[in-house]
């Protein structure tokens, strides 16, 4: 074989090996493509589902606390409830709505069945050791309230006398305050309707719940026959409360109270369920 015979024969193996080459290289090519279509399909389906459980937030609620959370022809409605609805549809979530008692309401947090909470539920420092609150969306207070012919004029004349306030309420811890303060004694009750009922009756002399509850069920006349004495005994604020889980929520509902305060739509809903002035 001549030095030409053999330098073509060399050329001729390089061209195959070439050839050779540039198949397997489409061939890795077409793999890489494929399975790199596969995983941004995996990552699609991801992102999808990730979003698809994130379009749902389940929220606790007591429906017994009109006019803030109550139920009209059998369907959840009130203060409260128009509320969340308004700063789900801002973040473009359904809202599932989980009734309970108020006083099981921090347990779902705590344990995670629920994401939320609005309950007419005042902020303090023992709540807010296990979940958070939101900024606050109503200024309130509790007041004490008797029949209109009751001899009790002042907290001083709560001596000897029965408290009533709802389990698990703010109302609650000022009611033993006050009894430990003034001699009185205390007496629990499951549900915000059935204290005035019990005074009303006979069954306590007093109660102590928060003023846009009390001032409602005056005017409404279900309350017939009561009145507040004297001025608040406390101030308090609303809040909603987030489990300690979700940092987001808690963040964007914050963003979202702003938004809805600075462009009149939490004034248009105040002005719906509590008259001009505050």
């Amino acid at each position: 074989m001549t030095k030409i015979q053999i330098i073509k024969y060399v050329n001729k193996i390089n061209q195959r090996g070439e050839e050779v080459m540039k198949k397997v290289g489409i061939t890795l090519l077409s793999c890489a493509l494929l399975f790199g279509a596969a995983g941004c399909a995996q990552k699609d389906e991801v992102t999808k589902e990730t979003k698809k459980e994130t379009e749902k937030i389940v929220v606790a609620t007591a429906p017994d606390s009109a006019p803030f959370t109550y139920k009209e022809n059998g369907k959840l409605t009130g203060f409260d409830v128009e509320l969340i609805k308004t700063l789900a549809k801002k973040e473009d979530v359904d809202v599932q709505w989980k009734e309970m008692k108020f006083n099981g309401i921090i347990p779902a947090l705590q344990s995670q069945q629920v994401d939320a909470a609005v309950a007419a539920m005042t902020i303090n420092d023992d709540r807010k050791k296990v979940v958070n609150f939101a900024d606050p969306y109503f200024e309130s207070g509790l007041v004490l309230v008797t029949k209109t012919d009751s001899s009790i004029k002042k907290l001083e004349d709560l001596k000897g006398k029965t408290i009533v306030a709802k389990q698990g309420s703010s109302g609650l811890a000022k009611a033993n305050e006050l009894a430990t303060k003034y001699g009185a004694k205390v007496k629990i009750l499951e549900d915000e309707a059935t204290l005035y009922m019990d005074v009303q009756k006979g069954g306590s002399d007093a109660l102590i719940n928060d003023f846009p509850f009390v001032a409602a069920k005056i005017k409404s006349g279900t309350a017939s026959g009561l009145h507040m004495v004297g001025e608040k005994l406390t101030g308090e604020q609303y809040g909603i409360a987030i489990t300690k889980k979700n940092e987001e929520l808690l963040k964007e509902f914050n963003k979202d109270l702003k938004e809805m305060k600075e462009n009149g739509e939490y004034q248009k809903l105040y002005d719906k369920y509590f008259g001009t002035s505050k």
